[in-house]
């Protein structure tokens, strides 16, 4: 009798452990993160390309021609082969047989489509831009040329071909991008039909956004997460705090930015994790406002700043900007760097205040706004002190959830506002590129004939030393002129929990996990 309990008793044991363990493992097999700025807008991929969050969202909702591996390597995804032309204008891609996870098959003229729904000049796609390595692509946005005439175009459902209109080295790099994604319907302002890993399980507003494996996907064996559950808390603390009882698996950027205690804390117990990325803290000027009109104004601004203090105490991780641009994307020449000089920066203040015939007293007080994301708020406060006291002006602060203020700054409706710009690939042009014309991009609303040529006639140059002389002058340029004060470069700064690999973060600092697992 006795033997029978306890034989009854290792079976029951053996079960209970069998059943834990199965949980265990359901458990490890769902990532969990949080997303402090808020839910997305939209799940189309051109709405997503303005979001480091939407990025790597649609990383695992679409499959592009190409996807970046955990290596940082550009590795063939929704094409199986590619062709480049000997002048490297002409890409000939031949797609793998894929399916939508309605099962129909994915097409080379779906991705065509896609491509040319964001040139379309009515198409509220607001990085069209990217595309415009590609032939008559600025043309058509702009409506000078037929759509037809973009050097995008499909000869049957698995051969997609494109024509740039310049040599770009990183064109595979760009092509991972969700801009460069297939969609059945382009012209659907929300997208319901997915090609890539994942699919949409549940979608509450606000509050949780589940993903779940994509039976229909191509590479589905290489899926190992059973669900990617995304919420909504924009609280930081809250946030560490389900972290630290495993209810978050990340923490940190590019989903929830870190406080300067949590930096500190998580670096205190060894499990703080970075990533080098070449994007750059910026503070935009809305020269269209009359009191950031003139370059002298705005040049003093620049100078009553203390980047290193503002790099070592608020926005931690990254290095003070000698010049716009970080000098991993362009080099630093010999020319006058950014600094900080008060009594230079008073004398600059008087000259714009002559310029425009007013007065400390006359001078309009100005607004900086900033979002609820970690640091924005002691950076704006930080500023505000750092003005008043220099030019004896009145600073107001605005607090802004953030996708209100990113399209704020679209508009040009802002008049001061901080944050991270990051160039697709590791090339200068792209950020440059944006400031050529007033656009949508362009958030500091400004532009001269002198940049814009060095600018263009960098891209017509294909001697790499003239061309990065050009791309150099039309720096110097910005920095004369200051249409935004560049503050520090960055450093992605972030805590998961342990074991999660296969996670791949792309050149501007977006995380795919697609091929993400956890390991024992």
């Amino acid at each position: 009798m006795w033997k029978e309990i306890k034989r009854a008793f290792i079976l029951f044991v053996l079960v209970l452990s069998t059943s834990c363990q199965k949980g265990q493992d359901k458990t490890v097999s769902s990532l969990k993160i949080d997303f402090q700025e808020g839910d997305l807008p939209s799940l189309h991929p051109h709405s997503l390309m303005i979001y480091l969050r939407g990025i790597g969202v649609a990383k695992t909702l679409y499959e592009c021609l190409t996807r970046i591996d955990s290596d940082g390597i550009v590795q063939l995804a929704g094409a199986k082969s590619v062709d480049v032309s000997p002048d490297q204008l002409r890409y000939t891609f031949k797609l793998r047989d894929n399916r939508w996870s309605d099962g129909s098959p994915v097409t080379a003229f779906q991705y065509e489509k896609a491509w040319k729904e964001a040139l379309s000049p009515t198409s509220s796609c607001s990085r069209a831009d990217l595309l415009y390595m590609i032939k008559n692509a600025k043309e058509a946005k702009q409506g000078t040329v037929s759509l037809d005439t973009v050097g995008v175009k499909a000869t049957d459902a698995h051969t997609l071909i494109v024509e740039l209109a310049y040599p770009s080295p990183y064109f595979l790099e760009l092509a991972a991008q969700p801009i460069c994604a297939p969609m059945i319907d382009p012209s659907l302002k929300e997208q319901m039909v997915f090609n890539g890993p994942f699919i949409v399980d549940e979608w509450k507003h606000n509050d949780v956004l589940r993903l779940k494996p994509n039976s229909m996907y191509w590479d589905k064996e290489h899926i190992e997460l059973e669900q990617i559950e995304i919420y909504m808390i924009q609280d930081v603390m809250t946030a560490y705090s389900m972290f630290e009882k495993k209810q978050l698996d990340w923490i940190g950027v590019p989903f929830a930015p870190l406080s300067t205690e949590l930096i500190g804390q998580l670096k205190k117990d060894g499990s703080l994790k970075s990533h080098p990325v070449d994007r750059a803290f910026w503070v935009f000027l809305n020269t269209q406002m009359t009191s950031l009109s003139s370059p002298a104004i705005r040049k003093a601004l620049s100078l009553a700043l203390d980047r290193k203090a503002i790099t070592e105490h608020i926005l931690i991780g990254g290095h003070p900007l000698e010049k716009p641009l970080p000098k991993a994307l362009l080099p630093l020449d010999a020319s006058s760097h950014l600094k900080m000089d008060l009594a230079e920066a008073q004398l600059s203040f008087a000259d714009g205040l002559k310029e425009m015939g007013l007065t400390k007293e006359t001078f309009p007080a100005i607004v900086i706004t900033y979002s609820q994301q970690a640091n924005r708020k002691q950076v704006a406060e930080y500023l505000q002190q750092a003005w008043s006291q220099a030019f004896g002006i009145p600073v107001k602060l605005e607090a802004q959830e953030w996708n209100v203020l990113r399209t704020n700054l679209e508009k040009g409706q802002f008049e001061i506002s901080g944050c991270y710009e990051a160039a697709f690939y590791k090339d200068p042009m792209e950020l440059l590129e944006k400031m050529v014309t007033v656009n949508t991009n362009n958030f500091s609303k400004w532009t001269t004939q002198q940049f814009s040529e060095k600018v263009l006639l960098a891209k017509q140059e294909s001697n790499p030393q003239k061309r990065m002389q050009l791309l150099s002058e039309a720096e110097h340029i910005l920095m004369e002129q200051t249409p935004f004060i560049p503050i520090c470069s960055d450093e992605l700064l972030f805590a998961h929990r342990k074991g999660l690999t296969g996670y791949a973060f792309d050149y501007v600092g977006a995380v795919d996990f697609s091929r993400a697992s956890f390991s024992n």
